[in-house]
């Protein structure tokens, strides 16, 4: 055994032991933890950076403005798990582990305490300080910003010294810690000055931002990184549309990994030796996001729609078996999930039965968007308007660009989407349908499920599944959406990345511990 696999194991060994010792002590884990002997996510090893890592995306980032708090695509939080730290970060198999945050305690449900790391520094030269914690927390308490979802109203930062802060929420946040897991550290300076993410992403992160030409996002290894330098000098995300096309660049060498690939990518690689593929996927869930302010805020629309369709069946066919139907809505490898006993099978005399109950017993037309945003969009949006046309429900599909797509959804009455945890949480799927994000999103708005929705959050781990499952069975029995089937975002990986591993998040914090060989 090298001196870097007894560190290792040796810093499970104490991680593992604490857990123990505070599960024994009847506390809620992580009650206190955050020992200075245990590593943060990010300890690389030392050493000059080397070669190119490229992705190949389906998707663009949702714009040129980089601040991280203003939007949820995908390639917008590749970038700012890289770009920018948080306090505390998950390891590969979703336990918490320090970043800026050295230890924590929970004082009360309402209060956390943290100890920041002293040595951060942002890639401008200037130091992480606790004014930049507290702003970037503060901004999110005040509601605004389209993030601020994953955070109680009112929440804010008290400075107890220039390493100590206090973390405090109005109400009882259960949650808490996996919301400063995904909460970006960012410079005071840029959100006092919001112009200043026009100019780039600034954070205090292992990898650097260096340009976004509108189908590449470039980044550099940071040689300053408080964790230690990456392994790998350069890190692209690329923006290919076409799914061929995309497939072909990971084939010829273009690409190194595809992340959400669909059943026809992983048919392409079977048997080939260059590539392997990972399963580590953020709770996700393919939907049919509809629009509440037209025909589909009728409930019995919505059921009819939900017995028009066969999940299991699409799920079968097009995407192969590899992604599962939750019977609920959440995802089924979201903690917390539980199968509900409405099942809303497939069964077209139920919905015809059901749309004649409605306020269009004659029929309804509905407007889909459809693109390539989704693996096998296309093929799935075809079969939902066919199935939908045989019950009397008619749908006019226009295909759009996936940036169109983004930007336009929520003025058709329906589109496939996906909702992902981007902390491993449901808490932040079940946030979709709250607030401001749940009116620009889908149209909605409903005070009976927000108050579920502030009790699943406010829970403690004895009540938290029971809250949870209470929240998720109101969203189902309402059919909000159409939750078609998870999504398992499997990524196909070329051979000359060693090391790659992911975190089941939406962005792709552990990629600095990756090489490239050959």
């Amino acid at each position: 055994m090298n001196e870097h696999d007894k560190t290792g194991r040796l810093q499970d060994m104490r991680r593992r032991s604490f857990m123990k010792a505070a599960a024994a002590a009847g506390l809620s884990l992580p009650a206190t933890i955050g020992l200075s002997s245990v590593a943060g996510l990010r300890a690389f090893a030392q050493g000059t950076a080397t070669g190119t890592l490229t992705f190949g995306n389906a998707e663009p980032p949702t714009s040129n403005y980089w601040d991280p708090a203003a939007g949820f695509g995908l390639v917008d939080e590749q970038v700012a798990s890289l770009v920018h730290d948080t306090l505390v970060a998950f390891d590969e198999k979703g336990a918490l582990t320090p970043c800026l945050a050295t230890e924590w305690t929970f004082v009360n449900p309402q209060l956390v305490t943290l100890t920041l790391r002293s040595d951060a520094t942002f890639h401008d030269g200037t130091p992480v300080t606790a004014e930049d914690v507290k702003a970037s927390i503060d901004r999110l308490g005040d509601g605004a910003l389209p993030q601020s979802m994953v955070a109680t109203p009112g929440i804010n930062v008290t400075i107890v010294s220039p390493t100590e802060i206090e973390v405090n929420s109005p109400q009882a946040f259960g949650v808490v810690m996996s919301a400063l897991a995904f909460i970006k550290v960012l410079p005071k300076a840029n959100i006092a000055n919001p112009d200043n993410f026009a100019n780039g992403a600034l954070g205090s992160g292992p990898y650097r931002f260096v340009s976004y030409n509108g189908t590449d996002v470039t980044l550099e290894a940071n040689p300053d990184y408080w964790g230690g330098a990456p392994n790998i000098a350069t890190v692209i995300f690329r923006y290919i549309e076409d799914a061929q096309a995309r497939i072909n660049a990971l084939l010829s060498g273009q690409v190194d990994i595809l992340t959400r690939v669909s059943s026809e990518d992983i048919a392409r690689i079977e048997g080939n030796d260059a590539f392997y593929t990972t399963t580590v996927s953020p709770p996700a869930q393919i939907v049919g996001i509809y629009q509440h302010n037209g025909p589909l805020g009728d409930l019995k629309v919505r059921q009819a729609v939900a017995h028009a369709i066969d999940r299991e069946g699409i799920a079968a066919s097009l995407m192969r078996g590899l992604n599962p139907v939750a019977q609920s809505s959440i995802p089924t490898n979201a903690p917390y999930y539980e199968e509900l006993e409405t099942r809303f099978e497939y069964d077209p005399e139920k919905a015809r039965a059901l749309l004649a109950e409605s306020g269009y017993p004659d029929g309804v037309t509905l407007r889909m968007s459809t693109s390539t945003l989704v693996p096998n969009q296309i093929e799935i949006d075809q079969v939902i308007a066919a199935s939908l046309q045989q019950v009397g429900i008619t749908v006019e599909v226009e295909r759009l660009e996936v940036g169109a797509f983004r930007s336009s959804y929520n003025t058709y009455d329906i589109s496939l989407n996906t909702l992902a945890s981007f902390n491993n949480d449901p808490d932040f799927i079940l946030g979709f349908y709250t607030g401001g994000t749940a009116e620009a999103v889908f149209h909605y708005s409903d005070a009976e499920y927000e108050a579920l929705h502030a009790a699943q959050r406010a829970a403690g781990p004895d009540e938290r599944q029971q809250a949870v499952t209470a929240a998720a069975r109101y969203l189902w029995e309402n059919q909000v959406t159409l939750y078609l089937s998870d999504e398992v975002w499997y990524s196909i990986v070329s051979k000359r990345v060693e090391g790659y591993a992911r975190a089941p998040l939406v962005g792709e914090p552990l990629v600095s511990d990756a090489r490239i060989v050959g």
